[in-house]
């Protein structure tokens, strides 16, 4: 009984340690072979707007519970303000309104769509603004456990899931002329939710965000390019 109880806290130390492991946002742009200057307009990208619930449950340790319900579960709408998720702890140095759109201002500098583009907090003497609105970071995970409590983790070891992760991303963007606060272009973007199985071996990094929005922002380039053509 010992022996069990022994190794029950091992798995349990192993999934934690993978807990413990901080994220911090960093933002690779896409290649682009297809470059032409569209605008020499100067264009700032100014911080989104965030339009998220700000409402986080954090209910991961009733997988210890007997029987029902036989998991635990994390539901964040900011993920970022939790300093536990299922697979890692802590996602440092991360702050949507403003890593977005620098992300945003760092991929329009690797388009050449524009002349000059920039991230700043006013719209100085900007020709054309890129606004944005987060409207979804949803995050979810799961630790299951099987209705057997602490004893749950002894079922991963053979090989059944210990959790799942899941993260969502949605954002609004458009482009605004400063001179007659007409919007260019606006448009909303959701990226594929990002769906996970964490075993015991294996955990998956549910901190995708940055691989999300850098698909969703070579769509919004690209739509970009032919709406400032028109």
């Amino acid at each position: 009984m010992k022996h069990y109880i022994l190794l029950i806290l091992v798995l349990f130390v192993i999934f934690i340690s993978g807990c413990a492991t901080q994220k911090a946002w960093v933002y690779t742009p896409n290649r682009y072979t297809n470059i032409q200057v569209v605008s020499d307009k100067t264009t700032i990208v100014m911080p989104f707007v965030d339009l998220r619930e700000n409402i986080n449950k954090n209910r991961i340790l009733i997988y210890m519970i007997p029987i029902l319900p036989g998991f635990g579960w994390a539901d964040y709408n900011v993920p970022e303000g939790m300093p536990m998720h299922i697979t890692s702890g802590l996602w440092t140095n991360y702050k949507p309104t403003e890593d977005f759109p620098k992300a945003l201002a760092q991929e329009l500098e690797s388009a050449e769509i524009f002349k000059e583009v920039y991230f700043d907090f006013k719209k100085g003497n900007s020709d054309l603004i890129l606004k944005g609105k987060i409207l979804s970071t949803k995050y979810k995970g799961t630790i299951i456990s099987y209705g057997l409590s602490v004893y749950g983790p002894l079922l991963w070891l053979i090989g059944l899931p210990a959790g799942t992760v899941y993260n969502e991303l949605s954002i609004e963007m458009s482009c605004v002329d400063v001179a007659t606060d007409k919007i260019l272009f606006s448009k909303t973007y959701t990226a594929p939710c990002y769906r996970k199985v964490a075993w015991i071996y294996v955990m998956p990094d549910d901190f995708n965000y940055p691989v999300m929005i850098k698909d969703l922002y070579k769509e919004f380039v690209e739509d970009l390019r032919v709406a400032l053509k028109k």
